[in-house]
């Protein structure tokens, strides 16, 4: 015997997925409570952003467009810093998200108008009419690219050393061996407050003599 869903199911459950949606959401890109005066600044740092401008460039341009209401590097690193100032930026630091593009994606969320986005773009765009925007320079995306897939490969070989390491140890060492850090110091004249290291020793309880068994396991540490 089948069974229809009613059309209020229908709809609860479109309201569940765009409460969740507007969660997901949320989380990503939490408000920010910026001053409207902090705004226009602000803009102009993300603009800064779009076209990849270094520090020299972004402050310079940025001064241009505001005149005699310049602001200072420390103001300009205040700003930038209330910009970045977001847990989504903390969670793609060392991951291979840490793309321009994905931080301009972010950036997109925080500073969501899209008409204030537009004339700070011009405002900046146009004092470097011969560069591109990120999101639109095939050169500069396939340089992203290439970084992203050289740091995937960078954590797919780190992955494969720990395993190594992982069977080495399991191998070599009783199953109730523990890894510890010291540190020694070296004894010289003018070094004997001056610790070494760290170095790393598996201690283990020998099975037949019950007596405790070190060795040493070299200057990286065998467990990352």
């Amino acid at each position: 015997m089948f069974s229809f869903k009613t059309e209020q199911d229908g709809s609860d459950m479109s309201v569940r997925m765009r409460n969740n949606i507007t969660d997901y959401v949320n989380f990503m890109f939490p408000e920010k409570s910026f001053k409207e005066r902090e705004k226009p600044i602000l803009y102009l740092i993300k603009s800064c952003e779009n076209y990849d401008l270094n520090e020299r460039e972004s402050i310079e341009s940025i001064n241009k467009v505001l005149g005699d209401k310049s602001i200072s590097r420390r103001t300009y690193y205040n700003y930038k810093k209330k910009l970045y100032d977001s847990q989504t930026f903390d969670l793609i630091k060392n991951s291979c998200y840490n793309t321009i593009g994905v931080k301009l994606f972010i950036l997109d969320g925080i500073l969501d108008d899209g008409e204030q986005t537009m004339k700070a773009d011009k405002l900046i765009g146009q004092q470097f009419p011969k560069r591109k925007q990120v999101l639109e320079d095939e050169e500069k995306q396939k340089e992203e690219l290439d970084s992203v897939m050289e740091r995937a490969r960078s954590d797919i070989n780190r992955f494969q050393e720990m395993e190594t390491r992982q069977a080495y140890l399991e191998s070599t060492f009783s199953s109730n061996h523990t890894i510890r850090e010291e540190f020694v110091k070296c004894g010289k004249e003018f070094c004997l407050q001056c610790p070494h290291g760290p170095y790393y020793y598996a201690y283990w309880k020998d099975s037949t003599t019950k007596k405790l068994k070190k060795k040493y396991l070299g200057v990286i540490d065998p467990r990352q």
